[in-house]
């Protein structure tokens, strides 16, 4: 089923847009000319994930050295901050356990399109 968000100068000016599809809240987040799905609730205790905040965090590097890196694609809860991949839904912390259902978005005639 695809899903008109709205226009994309709209969800780009919002930066998240939730959206009720199915009875699931899912996040529309805006990056840059990009834009990202996730389902809008925390694996761990449930929190609204697109009331949290967009970052980057550090990424593996050598011995004694910090980099950071992703920026603008984790994306942080905002009870506990669990920290969360914005284009695969991974966990930072446990990827192979825990994670965010993504959807595919599109741009179709000036509009943001959620499939599900």
């Amino acid at each position: 089923m695809d899903v008109r968000i709205g226009s994309v100068e709209d969800v780009r000016r919002d930066g998240c847009r939730v959206v009720e599809v199915d009875g699931r809240r899912v996040g529309v987040i805006s990056v840059g000319d990009e834009f990202f799905a996730i389902a809008d609730r925390c694996p761990h205790m449930g929190a609204s994930i697109c009331a949290g905040s967009l970052s980057g965090t550090f990424v593996p590097a050598g011995p004694h050295e910090l980099v950071y890196g992703m920026e603008d694609r984790v994306i942080r809860c905002p009870w506990h901050g669990w920290e969360f991949d914005l284009e695969s839904g991974r966990s930072l912390l446990e990827p192979k356990r825990v994670g965010l259902r993504t959807y595919r978005v599109t741009q179709r005639d000036g509009d943001v399109v959620l499939h599900t």
